[in-house]
Protein backbone atom coordinates (compact mmCIF):
# COMPACT_ATOMS: atom_id res chain seq x y z
CA UNK A 1 0.00 0.00 0.00
CA UNK A 2 1.20 3.60 -0.56
CA UNK A 3 2.45 5.83 2.18
CA UNK A 4 -0.04 6.29 4.82
CA UNK A 5 0.42 10.11 6.67
CA UNK A 6 -1.41 10.49 9.64
CA UNK A 7 -2.29 13.30 12.39
CA UNK A 8 -4.53 13.38 14.96
CA UNK A 9 -6.25 16.79 16.22
CA UNK A 10 -9.34 18.20 17.44
CA UNK A 11 -11.91 20.63 15.31
CA UNK A 12 -10.24 23.98 17.07
CA UNK A 13 -7.24 22.88 15.16
CA UNK A 14 -8.45 22.47 11.82
CA UNK A 15 -6.76 25.86 10.17
CA UNK A 16 -3.22 24.17 11.05
CA UNK A 17 -4.41 20.64 10.05
CA UNK A 18 -5.56 22.04 6.39
CA UNK A 19 -2.16 24.07 5.93
CA UNK A 20 -0.43 20.75 6.65
CA UNK A 21 -2.56 18.84 4.39
CA UNK A 22 -1.82 21.49 1.81
CA UNK A 23 1.58 21.05 2.22
CA UNK A 24 1.44 17.49 1.78
CA UNK A 25 -0.97 17.20 -1.72
CA UNK A 26 1.72 19.67 -2.98
CA UNK A 27 4.94 17.78 -1.78
CA UNK A 28 3.57 13.85 -1.56
CA UNK A 29 0.52 14.07 -3.54
CA UNK A 30 0.55 10.06 -3.21
CA UNK A 31 -0.32 10.19 0.31
CA UNK A 32 -2.93 8.69 1.75
CA UNK A 33 -3.79 11.22 4.62
CA UNK A 34 -5.68 10.04 7.56
CA UNK A 35 -7.16 12.63 10.27
CA UNK A 36 -7.44 10.93 13.82
CA UNK A 37 -10.62 13.14 14.91
CA UNK A 38 -10.80 13.51 18.73
CA UNK A 39 -14.36 15.39 18.41
CA UNK A 40 -17.68 14.02 17.59
CA UNK A 41 -18.09 15.06 13.60
CA UNK A 42 -20.88 17.84 13.78
CA UNK A 43 -24.20 16.56 13.18
CA UNK A 44 -24.75 19.77 11.71
CA UNK A 45 -22.87 19.98 8.51
CA UNK A 46 -20.10 22.06 9.60
CA UNK A 47 -16.78 20.99 8.95
CA UNK A 48 -17.52 19.10 6.21
CA UNK A 49 -15.25 20.54 3.55
CA UNK A 50 -12.40 20.90 6.06
CA UNK A 51 -13.19 16.75 7.23
CA UNK A 52 -13.97 15.84 3.67
CA UNK A 53 -10.37 17.14 2.08
CA UNK A 54 -8.64 13.96 3.94
CA UNK A 55 -8.82 10.89 2.34
CA UNK A 56 -9.85 9.37 5.87
CA UNK A 57 -11.23 10.60 8.80
CA UNK A 58 -11.40 7.98 11.81
CA UNK A 59 -12.77 9.45 14.92
CA UNK A 60 -11.28 8.63 18.52
CA UNK A 61 -14.79 6.91 19.33
CA UNK A 62 -14.88 4.62 16.22
CA UNK A 63 -10.60 3.74 16.91
CA UNK A 64 -11.19 3.16 20.80
CA UNK A 65 -15.18 1.60 20.15
CA UNK A 66 -16.84 0.44 24.03
CA UNK A 67 -13.21 1.77 25.58
CA UNK A 68 -14.02 5.65 24.11
CA UNK A 69 -14.92 7.13 27.32
CA UNK A 70 -13.08 5.41 30.19
CA UNK A 71 -10.13 5.99 27.81
CA UNK A 72 -10.72 9.61 27.25
CA UNK A 73 -12.40 10.56 31.05
CA UNK A 74 -9.26 11.64 32.74
CA UNK A 75 -7.48 13.47 29.85
CA UNK A 76 -7.00 17.29 28.30
CA UNK A 77 -7.65 18.28 25.15
CA UNK A 78 -3.74 17.46 24.50
CA UNK A 79 -3.59 14.44 26.44
CA UNK A 80 -6.31 13.27 24.56
CA UNK A 81 -4.79 13.71 21.42
CA UNK A 82 -1.90 12.63 22.08
CA UNK A 83 -3.11 9.50 23.40
CA UNK A 84 -5.12 8.10 20.94
CA UNK A 85 -1.34 7.64 18.35
CA UNK A 86 -0.95 4.65 19.78
CA UNK A 87 -3.89 3.06 18.90
CA UNK A 88 -4.07 4.72 15.30
CA UNK A 89 -0.58 3.58 14.42
CA UNK A 90 -1.68 0.45 15.57
CA UNK A 91 -4.36 0.14 13.07
CA UNK A 92 -2.28 1.83 10.29
CA UNK A 93 0.36 -0.41 10.54
CA UNK A 94 -1.83 -3.49 9.41
CA UNK A 95 -2.98 -1.74 6.35
CA UNK A 96 0.68 -0.87 4.96
CA UNK A 97 4.67 -1.02 5.23
CA UNK A 98 5.25 3.00 5.82
CA UNK A 99 3.78 5.04 8.56
CA UNK A 100 4.32 8.87 9.21
CA UNK A 101 2.90 10.20 11.56
CA UNK A 102 2.66 14.41 11.35
CA UNK A 103 1.36 16.83 14.06
CA UNK A 104 -1.18 19.42 12.89
CA UNK A 105 1.09 22.42 13.06
CA UNK A 106 3.75 20.72 10.83
CA UNK A 107 4.25 21.98 6.97
CA UNK A 108 5.78 20.58 4.69
CA UNK A 109 8.28 22.75 2.11
CA UNK A 110 9.46 19.28 0.21
CA UNK A 111 9.37 15.98 -0.19
CA UNK A 112 9.60 13.50 2.44
CA UNK A 113 12.61 11.59 0.04
CA UNK A 114 15.11 11.14 2.48
CA UNK A 115 13.04 10.47 5.67
CA UNK A 116 11.51 7.65 3.80
CA UNK A 117 14.29 6.03 2.80
CA UNK A 118 16.15 6.53 5.91
CA UNK A 119 12.62 4.59 7.55
CA UNK A 120 12.80 1.53 4.66
CA UNK A 121 16.14 0.41 6.48
CA UNK A 122 14.42 0.48 10.49
CA UNK A 123 11.81 -0.42 11.79
CA UNK A 124 10.93 3.12 14.01
CA UNK A 125 12.51 6.48 12.84
CA UNK A 126 12.69 9.19 15.10
CA UNK A 127 13.49 13.49 14.98
CA UNK A 128 15.28 14.70 18.08
CA UNK A 129 14.46 18.11 19.34
CA UNK A 130 18.30 18.43 18.95
CA UNK A 131 20.62 17.82 16.35
CA UNK A 132 23.95 19.11 18.11
CA UNK A 133 24.73 20.31 21.45
CA UNK A 134 24.62 24.37 21.97
CA UNK A 135 26.97 26.25 24.06
CA UNK A 136 26.75 25.71 27.97
CA UNK A 137 26.71 29.27 28.90
CA UNK A 138 24.10 30.37 26.74
CA UNK A 139 20.36 30.71 27.36
CA UNK A 140 19.75 28.55 25.00
CA UNK A 141 21.08 25.71 26.97
CA UNK A 142 17.45 25.64 28.29
CA UNK A 143 16.35 23.99 24.78
CA UNK A 144 18.69 21.05 26.16
CA UNK A 145 17.06 20.79 29.66
CA UNK A 146 14.02 20.96 28.49
CA UNK A 147 14.64 17.83 26.33
CA UNK A 148 15.43 16.51 29.41
CA UNK A 149 12.58 17.05 31.21
CA UNK A 150 9.85 16.51 27.99
CA UNK A 151 11.67 13.60 25.90
CA UNK A 152 14.85 13.86 24.17
CA UNK A 153 13.02 12.58 20.25
CA UNK A 154 10.07 15.19 19.13
CA UNK A 155 7.27 12.45 18.20
CA UNK A 156 5.14 15.25 16.47
CA UNK A 157 6.77 13.84 13.08
CA UNK A 158 8.30 10.18 13.42
CA UNK A 159 7.93 7.05 11.36
CA UNK A 160 6.86 3.51 11.26
CA UNK A 161 7.17 0.53 9.60
CA UNK A 162 5.25 -2.52 9.40
CA UNK A 163 7.81 -5.10 10.50
CA UNK A 164 7.40 -7.25 13.58
CA UNK A 165 9.06 -4.68 16.07
CA UNK A 166 7.06 -1.97 14.85
CA UNK A 167 4.35 -3.64 15.29
CA UNK A 168 5.24 -4.60 18.90
CA UNK A 169 6.31 -0.59 19.44
CA UNK A 170 2.93 0.11 18.61
CA UNK A 171 1.31 -2.18 20.54
CA UNK A 172 3.69 -0.69 23.62
CA UNK A 173 3.34 2.09 22.99
CA UNK A 174 -0.64 2.19 22.42
CA UNK A 175 -1.05 0.86 26.26
CA UNK A 176 1.13 2.91 27.90
CA UNK A 177 -1.03 6.20 26.21
CA UNK A 178 -4.12 4.00 27.50
CA UNK A 179 -3.71 5.63 31.20
CA UNK A 180 -0.32 7.80 30.93
CA UNK A 181 -0.47 10.05 28.23
CA UNK A 182 -0.80 12.36 30.94
CA UNK A 183 1.31 16.12 31.16
CA UNK A 184 3.57 15.47 34.25
CA UNK A 185 6.70 15.71 33.95
CA UNK A 186 7.43 15.79 37.66
CA UNK A 187 6.46 12.08 37.46
CA UNK A 188 8.58 12.09 34.46
CA UNK A 189 5.33 11.72 32.04
CA UNK A 190 5.24 14.21 29.17
CA UNK A 191 1.74 12.94 27.40
CA UNK A 192 2.37 10.64 24.29
CA UNK A 193 6.15 11.90 23.36
CA UNK A 194 8.59 10.79 26.75
CA UNK A 195 7.70 7.50 26.51
CA UNK A 196 10.05 7.69 23.47
CA UNK A 197 12.93 7.55 25.36
CA UNK A 198 12.67 3.97 26.00
CA UNK A 199 13.06 3.18 22.53
CA UNK A 200 16.78 2.72 21.71
CA UNK A 201 16.40 0.39 24.50
CA UNK A 202 13.49 -1.81 24.24
CA UNK A 203 13.03 -1.61 19.95
CA UNK A 204 16.94 -1.33 19.20
CA UNK A 205 15.76 -1.79 15.64
CA UNK A 206 15.32 2.15 15.15
CA UNK A 207 16.98 5.16 13.87
CA UNK A 208 17.65 8.89 14.26
CA UNK A 209 17.21 11.06 11.36
CA UNK A 210 19.58 13.52 11.13
CA UNK A 211 18.46 15.69 8.57
CA UNK A 212 18.83 19.14 9.69
CA UNK A 213 15.77 20.59 7.08
CA UNK A 214 13.70 18.44 8.80
CA UNK A 215 11.43 19.24 12.14
CA UNK A 216 12.86 22.73 12.15
CA UNK A 217 11.13 24.38 15.37
CA UNK A 218 11.41 27.44 17.67
CA UNK A 219 13.41 24.41 20.23
CA UNK A 220 16.05 24.54 17.66
CA UNK A 221 16.26 26.98 15.54
CA UNK A 222 19.41 28.57 17.11
CA UNK A 223 21.22 25.66 15.94
CA UNK A 224 19.86 25.84 12.09
CA UNK A 225 20.76 28.67 10.42
CA UNK A 226 18.85 29.34 7.60
CA UNK A 227 20.09 30.32 3.97
CA UNK A 228 19.22 30.83 0.10
CA UNK A 229 20.65 28.64 -2.49
CA UNK A 230 21.38 29.89 -6.32
CA UNK A 231 17.68 29.65 -6.73
CA UNK A 232 16.30 31.15 -3.64
CA UNK A 233 15.69 27.90 -2.54
CA UNK A 234 15.77 27.62 1.67
CA UNK A 235 18.49 25.99 3.02
CA UNK A 236 18.51 24.91 6.63
CA UNK A 237 22.24 24.38 8.05
CA UNK A 238 23.22 23.96 4.17
CA UNK A 239 20.25 21.18 3.92
CA UNK A 240 17.09 21.96 2.09
CA UNK A 241 13.80 23.01 4.39
CA UNK A 242 11.88 19.80 3.96
CA UNK A 243 9.57 20.40 7.59
CA UNK A 244 8.96 23.16 9.95
CA UNK A 245 7.01 22.32 12.87
CA UNK A 246 5.04 25.57 13.98
CA UNK A 247 4.59 24.36 17.49
CA UNK A 248 2.45 27.10 19.34
CA UNK A 249 3.68 29.69 17.12
CA UNK A 250 0.59 31.59 17.63
CA UNK A 251 1.72 32.37 21.13
CA UNK A 252 4.42 30.34 23.33
CA UNK A 253 6.09 29.15 20.06
CA UNK A 254 6.16 32.29 18.60
CA UNK A 255 7.68 34.04 22.02
CA UNK A 256 10.22 31.37 21.59
CA UNK A 257 11.29 31.69 18.52
CA UNK A 258 12.36 35.51 19.12
CA UNK A 259 15.23 35.73 20.38
CA UNK A 260 16.67 33.34 17.73
CA UNK A 261 15.13 34.80 14.75
CA UNK A 262 17.68 38.01 15.28
CA UNK A 263 20.76 35.78 14.29
CA UNK A 264 18.35 33.84 11.90
CA UNK A 265 16.29 36.26 10.14
CA UNK A 266 15.49 34.39 7.63
CA UNK A 267 13.20 31.92 9.23
CA UNK A 268 11.22 35.02 9.76
CA UNK A 269 9.62 34.22 5.91
CA UNK A 270 8.90 31.02 6.45
CA UNK A 271 7.11 32.00 9.93
CA UNK A 272 5.11 34.76 7.59
CA UNK A 273 4.00 32.68 5.44
CA UNK A 274 2.72 30.03 8.10
CA UNK A 275 0.83 32.52 9.34
CA UNK A 276 -0.75 33.94 6.55
CA UNK A 277 -1.71 30.69 5.24
CA UNK A 278 -3.36 30.02 8.83
CA UNK A 279 -5.73 32.84 8.31
CA UNK A 280 -6.64 31.70 4.56
CA UNK A 281 -7.47 28.66 6.07
CA UNK A 282 -9.04 29.94 9.03
CA UNK A 283 -11.06 32.13 6.93
CA UNK A 284 -12.02 29.33 4.49
CA UNK A 285 -13.12 27.19 7.38
CA UNK A 286 -15.67 29.73 9.22
CA UNK A 287 -17.25 30.56 5.42
CA UNK A 288 -18.38 27.17 4.97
Amino acid sequence: MKLQIFTSANLAYAAQASVMLESIRRFEPSAHVVLVLVDEIPLDGSYRHFLNSFDEVVTARDLLGDLHDSWMAPYSVVEACTSVKGPALEMLLERGDQVIYLDPDTALFAPLEKFRAQLAHCSILLTPHQLRPTAADVPFIADEIDSLRYGVYNFGVFGVRSTSEGQAFAKWWSQRLAKHSIDDPERGLFTDQKWGDHIPVFFPDYEIHREAGLNVASWNLHLRPFSNDSFGNYLVDGSPLVLYHFSKITHLGQAASLPKLVDNPLAIDIIRFYLERLEYWTAQIQAK
